[in-house]
């Protein structure tokens, strides 16, 4: 796992114009000219863990510069970028060592508010960092905290949900959002900022290809304006590697790469093993072991809202043990709140939806639960106990299952999604990625018959993805159903037995991955193909 550094921290801060002082000193540390973000040594440890997250890092980052940020989930990414906006240690508490200087000020001795002005960090949960009622307010909320003339809020506010396509979601409240459209929304209440440094921790992990694309077009632009620091933290970087000026990969909290993007990608894949694919998966499920052969899931058309806001709109779909259904479309296209009424939390104002025989209007959702797993889209929304075994045991527990045999499949699942070492720390101490793991985890154990996914690839890099499909699989070859919401296209088509197309809250499309390709093509989606199947 090895590596070497590409190119030396000075010589990329030594190539931009600065128009900082030039180095001052404070301490031990010291500001390099021209760097937008100085670190230097800097080590970091969460209370009541005794290994490092951080691990002596430094390195400058220069005004202007385009920097990618990449590594296996939990590495230290997140707290990177955490530790660079000042958050550490205003914020979160821990034990640090070293330094970080932000356009020369230190992050110990600046007000996380003066920090602000420079810095914005959008973090990798949007949900952590909004904290009003509309969409409007949310992009206005730093400018007008800066006491900006009305008109510049306004501009500002504008410019910025535009630049990541959301300005139809003006009039909207917060708590009314897809996941992916809160994205944008933290992005942009970052962007009418107006910050000298832009941190972006997985900006495209929620959206759907179309608002990627756009978010992708907005970093370029900015990148080209040369006005702005970009540091993108990302597990993609397909996109990134043309406008990025460097790709940084941490590995177990230590700079292991850095230097050109081509280059240090090349020696980064292969230190990472490939995921499998299957390009053909057989369309047809295994016999059914019970619930005799009759479909574990029918929804019949479907219709459910918010208020007078129609959400989903006639959805039916069947699914039989065997089947693997991928669910893609753009956000706010009604996917998570459709997966919401599967497991009864949301019941239908017309239609009906039966798991294993069971209206989801006849029976409460702690009934639904025995027979649905169901990963939620926000990791944070469905932790409960204080250690990760707890949780993992949490739901079996509940439904009062053998404790001998319940530990051992805990032990098991554990140990296949690599979180066996982390069994007594505190949930919400891991890192995105592994509480994604994590909430995988724990619907296992009581083996229910549908489990139900939402965008379980989030914050995991390829080895981790590959470990979470090849769990997928082997309980799909057991003969569960499973449905899973995801923004990975091209995992989607190769392993799913079916694709399902949602837009506007309905089905357009409904087939097997071969025939949906082509009725996606005719219907002008082309975003929502495969990269190289369909071309």
């Amino acid at each position: 796992m090895a590596g070497r550094p590409l190119r030396s921290c000075g010589e990329i801060a030594g190539r931009a114009d600065s128009h900082v002082a030039s180095e001052t000193s404070h301490g031990t540390g010291r500001y390099r000219a021209g760097a937008a973000i100085s670190v230097e040594n800097l080590g970091f440890s969460f209370p009541g863990r005794s290994s490092r997250v951080l691990k002596n890092i430094s390195l400058d980052i220069a005004e202007g510069e385009c920097v990618v940020v990449t590594g296996p989930s939990g590495c230290g990414k997140s707290t990177l970028a955490l530790a660079m906006a000042g958050y550490i240690p205003h914020v979160i508490e821990g034990r640090l060592s070293g330094e970080v200087r932000v356009c020369g000020r230190n992050t110990v001795d600046t007000a996380l508010c003066d920090l602000a002005v420079t810095v914005s960090l959008c973090q990798q949960d949007p949900e952590s960092q909004l904290c009003t009622l509309t969409v409007e307010d949310e992009v206005r909320f730093g400018p007008e905290n800066l006491a900006l003339p009305v008109a510049e809020v306004l501009r500002r506010e504008a410019e910025a949900l535009g630049a990541v396509g959301a300005l139809y979601l003006k009039g909207r409240e917060v708590l009314q959002l897809s996941g992916g459209e809160k994205q944008r929304i933290a992005i942009a209440s970052m962007l009418s900022m107006k910050p000298r440094v832009l941190i972006l921790d997985e900006p495209t992990s929620n959206l759907d290809p179309d608002a990627a694309h756009e978010v992708m077009l907005a970093i370029e632009t900015l990148r080209n304006s040369g006005k702005i620091t970009l540091i993108i933290i990302e597990h993609r970087l397909d996109r990134l590697l043309e406008p990025a000026d460097r790709l940084i990969v941490l590995v177990d909290g230590e700079v292991r790469l850095d230097g050109p993007p081509a280059e240090v990608y090349r020696e980064y894949a292969l230190m990472l093993e490939e995921a499998p694919r299957r390009a053909d998966i057989p369309c047809a499920p295994p016999a059914a072991t019970s619930c005799e052969q009759s479909p574990i899931l029918q929804v019949r058309d479907l219709r459910f809202g918010y208020g007078e806001r129609e959400v989903l709109r006639g959805i039916s779909l069947t699914a039989r043990r065997g089947e693997f259904i991928g669910i893609i479309g753009a956000n706010g296209s009604g996917k998570t709140t459709f997966l919401g009424c599967l497991a009864g939390l949301n019941l239908p104002v017309s239609g009906e939806v039966v798991v294993c025989g069971a209206n989801t209007r006849d029976v409460k959702p702690s009934a639904i639960a025995r027979s649905v797993g169901f990963v939620f889209q926000n990791p944070n929304h469905q932790i409960f106990e204080n250690t990760v075994e707890e949780e993992v045991v949490f739901a079996g527990a509940n439904f009062r299952m053998d404790s001998e045999g319940l530990s051992v499949r805990a032990q098991r699942v554990m140990t296949q999604f690599d979180l066996i070492s982390y069994r007594a720390y505190h949930p919400l101490r891991l890192s995105h990625g592994e509480k994604r793991r994590l909430n995988l985890c724990s619907v296992l154990p009581h083996e229910p018959s549908l489990i139900i996914l939402d965008e379980p690839f989030i914050g995991q890099d390829r080895r981790n993805s590959a470990r979470i499909m090849r769990e997928v699989l082997r309980l799909r070859e057991s003969g569960r159903a499973l449905l899973v919401v995801s923004h990975d296209i091209d995992m989607v088509f190769d392993y799913c037995t079916r694709i399902v197309l949602f837009e506007g809250g309905r089905v357009l499309v409904d087939d097997i991955p071969r025939e949906a390709c082509k009725k996606i093509r005719e219907l002008g989606k082309l975003n929502f193909l495969p990269g190289a199947r369909c071309l």
